[in-house]
């Protein structure tokens, strides 16, 4: 699908762009949604700060866009695309030992 924008007004160019935003939106959510589906409260993950630490901790709550990351060096809010799962029976027990796992409630 071709669409020739020399032949759109003012007008159209503003609904067109708006009508892609919303879709690029919708489809970055789903992305989001995806991933965040990965994952659990009470899993264990790593990720990466900025600064290229790597930190370990456990998911102690998923929100709409990030998860909420209990660690020993606080809590973290991290987008789901940037956790991975870590197998606890091969977990290191380095600094992140004092990382808890947070019992699960079921009515």
């Amino acid at each position: 699908m071709v669409i020739d924008l020399t032949k759109l007004c003012e007008d159209e160019l503003i609904e067109l762009n708006q009508r892609i935003v919303e879709r690029l939106q919708l489809i970055r959510s789903a992305k989001s949604l995806t991933q965040l589906a990965r994952f659990s409260v009470g899993m264990v993950v790593e990720f990466h700060t900025e600064d290229g630490q790597r930190r370990t901790g456990t998911v102690a709550r998923l929100n709409r866009r990030t998860a909420t990351i209990v660690a020993a060096s606080g809590r973290w809010r991290v987008s789901p695309s940037l956790l991975r799962a870590v197998d606890t029976s091969q977990a290191s027990t380095g600094s992140d030992s004092r990382v808890v796992r947070m019992p699960t409630h079921r009515s």
